[in-house]
């Protein structure tokens, strides 16, 4: 995806990552956040309507793996909506919020935004990643009240 790219991510999903990231501790947590893309100027705009928590099948502090049937809910729940997947979020309990080696490992697509919440402080720290064969670079996310 080009860096002309960027996420709007309305606070109340925000919010919704952070207490599901911490509420599955010590474990990561793992889940997709859906809307829609607009043309804008400079280039596109991911807007999120949605969130969709997923289980981890791995039940680990980390690493995740989506639970097969979680993700077919998920995935059923978005057609329905008529909204695409815009990014793949987790949590990292004890580390920065900076994809391993096993994120860019097991990575989903080079076209999805994945999003990191480090919970190492007392404060959660998200960031914005793109992924790709080659490593990772930053992405754009906004988060946005209303």
């Amino acid at each position: 995806m080009s860096t002309s790219f960027r996420l709007i991510l309305p606070a109340q999903i925000y919010a919704e990552v952070l207490n599901q990231a911490q509420a599955e501790l010590p474990n990561e947590c793992c889940g997709l956040l859906a809307g829609r893309i607009e043309k804008a100027a400079g280039g596109a705009v991911g807007r999120v309507a949605g969130c969709y928590p997923l289980i981890n099948a791995a039940a680990s502090p980390k690493e995740f793996t989506s639970e097969p049937n979680s993700m077919f809910a998920a995935a059923k729940a978005m057609r329905q909506e008529g909204i695409d997947i815009l990014a793949i979020y987790h949590s990292h309990p004890n580390s920065p919020p900076v994809p391993s080696k096993t994120d860019l490992e097991r990575n989903y697509s080079p076209e999805v935004m994945n999003l990191i919440v480090s919970l190492q402080t007392d404060v959660p720290e998200m960031r914005a990643w793109w992924l790709g064969p080659e490593g990772y670079r930053k992405a754009e996310v906004t988060v946005q009240e209303g």
